[in-house]
Formats: C-alpha cells, structure tokens, sequence
C-alpha cells in the first residue's frame, strides 16, 4: 500500500505532477493550501470584506464553499452563498437541495433565487420566447443574477468555482478563435466597477478538477453528480477539454503551467472596447443601451426584468440585514 509522503499514513491520493502521495488529511490541507495561497498572491480578499459564493449544487462550488469557509476566520472574511434556481425540470431542483444540504452543514447563510418564482420563467421558457440557444441565455441570467445580487448584498468580490482544467480551456479556445479580449478576462481576478458591477474572483484558478471532485468526497460534501440535460457534447469546450487532458497525461503539471503564465501575462491582451454606461432600464453595468438581461426579457416576458431581480435581492439584503448600511459606497 502507498504511503503519504508527508506522515506515512494510508495515502488516498497521488498528485503526479509533484510525484507525491498524500493521506485523506494532508490532501485535503494541499487543496486548502493551493487555495489560500491565490488568495494571498493575488489579493483576492481583504480582511473585514464581504465575499458572495455562487453555488450551483456541483463538485466545484461545493468545494469553492467549503474551502472558504475554512479560510474566512483565519483571513478575517464574511461568506454569504448564492443559489440560482434555473427552472430546468428535475436538475435544478436537485440542485437546489445538494446546495441546501451544503450550506447547512458548513453553516453558511444561503440565499436560494427561484427564476420562475421572481420572474415567471425558468431558462428553457426564456431561451423559447427568446429564441436563443438554452445555454446562451442560460450563462447570460447566470452572471446578471450574480451581479445583482453582490451589489445589493454590498459585496466587496463574487467567488466563481471555475478551476484550472475551465481556465485552461477556456484560453486555449479563445486563443483559437482569437478571441484575445475574451483572454483578458481570464485572470485570477476582475476588478469592481462601483455602482454597476462587482468584482470576481475565482479562488480554485490553481486547483484542477480531479482535485476539486477528490476533495469533495474526502471532505463529504453534498453534490450533485448529474449534468446538466442541456449540455451539448459536440461544443468546442468539450473537445478542447479531451485534447488538454491528453497531453496532461504525457506532461504532468501542464494545466497548472497554462493558468499559472496566464495569470502573468493576462493584463498584456487588450480589454474589450467600448464605453461602459449603465443599463436605462435597471441601472446596472451596461455595454451600451438597454443590457442584455432587460433587453431578453422584456422580449420574452414583455418588460425588462432587472429592476424586479434587484428589488428582490434588495428585500432580502434588509431581512437579512446586509447591504443597508454599505450600498451607499456602491452606488
């Protein structure tokens, strides 16, 4: 049997590209470190700020949430988690209780918002009134919502699950398609814009995915193992995904290299253009005109819908007394 190289337990794990074993205990403390010490070297969080996690009921955001519920008290943060329930049949409501179950057993405040609930439509109704691809207005919601809902909880970052396999991809499709704007939003961290959008953070940059899915079933954490039914298996990320995967076997250590450059050098790809406004329908960050969310459903459902996503955000920030006294240094 395997031993860890660290205190010669039973060891559970081997991380190739290091060429040691590792224990359930010490391979749990090396996710928690790899994590911590991006928080550090990229100054994702300060010491009495307010982080937003958003939580979809996977392996990632569950380990997103619990690794940082660890680290709040020793880095001085508050943690509140966020939990969109999308409408898409039996998947969302599976996911709705994994993160539940989730948030309950690390005792983190969760705030579950049900799109058909707030609005009368769930993706699959959007994405048909729209006639967008599901997946398009799915990701569109997504980041509306999110953003929202950290400005009207006066939050200082939003904690993203995205992990090293997503960012390398993520590049290497982008490059592909030389999409260099798009490249340069690929970093550890995006900066805040007050009043219209907050910054994110994606703590998990430097862990790869087989670390994040170990790690939750070591740590036990409740997450759903189904994917999405909207998935589509030809998309170009799926491919990509296969063909990094294959040279990481023939190159341990690959992926970490790719993010870890990209985080060097991400400032040096030119920024999207354009002038940055706010939305006329719900005052959030706007690329220019009406943004995308209002513009959506007021297409689908007659009238923009943001102003009603952030005066629901907004009532509950007030029963849950966050926000109130801060927003006025967010707007």
């Amino acid at each position: 049997m395997a031993r860890c190289s660290v205190c010669g337990a039973p060891a559970v794990a081997y991380i190739r590209y290091q060429k040691r074993y590792m224990c359930r205990d010490h391979y749990l403390e090396f996710v928690e470190s790899k994590v911590e010490r991006a928080i550090l070297r990229h100054r994702l969080v300060r010491r009495g700020q307010r982080v937003l996690a958003a939580v979809s009921g996977g392996k990632d955001s569950s380990t997103l949430l619990a690794v940082l519920s660890r680290l709040s008290g020793k880095l001085g943060f508050e943690l509140v988690a966020l939990y969109i329930h999308l409408g898409i049949y039996d998947y969302s409501e599976k996911s709705r209780e994994a993160s539940l179950r989730l948030a309950r057993q690390l005792n983190v405040p969760l705030i579950v918002f049900d799109l058909k609930e707030v609005l009368g439509a769930g993706i699959p109704e959007l994405a048909r009134a729209s006639k967008r691809p599901p997946c398009s207005v799915c990701g569109m919601v997504k980041r509306y919502v999110i953003n929202a809902a950290a400005v009207e909880l006066a939050a200082d970052a939003v904690a993203l699950g995205h992990n090293a396999d997503d960012i390398a991809v993520y590049n290497l499709k982008s490059f592909l398609n030389q999409d260099l704007e798009a490249i340069s939003k690929l970093g550890v961290r995006t900066e805040s814009i007050p009043g219209v959008a907050v910054g994110r953070i994606r703590p998990l940059y430097y862990v790869y995915e087989k670390e994040s899915f170990l790690y939750s079933l070591l740590a036990g954490l409740p997450f759903l193992h189904e994917e999405c039914p909207f998935v589509d298996r030809r998309q170009m990320e799926v491919e990509l995904k296969e063909t990094v995967n294959q040279l990481e076997d023939k190159r341990p250590g690959l992926k970490l290299q790719m993010v870890s450059k990209l985080a060097k050098r991400v400032e040096d790809y030119p920024k999207p253009g354009g002038s940055i406004g706010r939305c006329p329908s719900c005052g959030l960050l706007s690329s220019g005109g009406e943004c995308s969310f209002c513009r959506v459903t007021r297409r689908a459902l007659g009238r923009p819908m943001g102003p009603v996503v952030r005066e629901w955000f907004r009532r509950r920030a007030e029963e849950l007394g966050l926000g109130a006294s801060r927003r006025s240094s967010l707007s």
